[in-house]
Formats: C-alpha cells, structure tokens, sequence
C-alpha cells in the first residue's frame, strides 16, 4: 500500500510540521483514542491526524512510507483504502482530496492536530448507542 502526497499538499500542511510528529492516517471507525463516534452510526470518515512523535499508538499497527514521511493505519482498516494512493490539495475549495486510481475515498480529508492536546480525555471513553 503506497500513499504519495503532492507539491501542493506537501505545501499545504508543512504548517503542522509533519516532520517532527507522528502522522496517521486514520479511517474512523469507533475504534482508538481518537474516535468520538462510536461503530453505532456505520458511517466512516478519513482524517490525517497529526500527534506526539513519541506517543504509544498501538491502534495504528501498520505503517506506510510516503514522500512526506511514515503514515501508521489500523491494520483492520486496510480494506478502506486503496493500494495506491494519493493526498491532493485543492486551492479553489482549500480540500485535500484522497484519492485513488480507482476513486475518491474523500473529497476533503480532515486534517487534525492533536500533538498538543491531552490525549487522556480520549482514552477509554464510552460510547452509548
């Protein structure tokens, strides 16, 4: 599984200094520290999510290499994505497409920061469908 990031994007998110954290590419699905939602609704949505170089992420079990640097996904959630893929940056709607040979997985992958945020409120919170 490859993922490549363009010109654009690489551009677009060096703000974040992906350099000096840790990057995961994360399909929510209720499963993590970083899941609000809950697997009650069925829905998903594909977020890069930007944390704690050193931080334990043990959800994120499979990691890929990209021109922007390791990218760690759950293991379980390989089947959302597509084996080759690639993060855009549309300036017209300021979007970051991800996307595939084969299709959009999302018009606008959500770009989260949570390097400086306490990560304790997420851990182990319930979820009530």
């Amino acid at each position: 599984m490859d993922i490549t990031f363009t010109n654009q994007a690489i551009e677009r998110l060096q703000r974040y200094n992906p350099s000096a954290k840790k990057m995961l590419l994360d399909f929510d699905d209720g499963v993590g520290p970083f899941s609000a939602v809950g697997s009650c609704s069925l829905d998903g949505g594909y977020r890069l999510i930007f944390v704690k170089k050193d931080l334990a992420t043990p959800d994120y079990d499979k990691k890929l290499t990209s021109n922007l640097g390791d990218v760690f996904i759950k293991e379980h959630t390989a089947v959302q994505f597509d084996q080759e893929m690639e993060v855009r940056f549309n300036p017209q709607y300021f979007t970051m497409p991800l996307v595939s040979p084969k299709r959009v997985l999302t018009s606008n992958l959500e770009v989260l920061d949570l390097s400086d945020t306490e990560l304790n409120s997420q851990i182990n919170k319930a979820h009530d469908c």
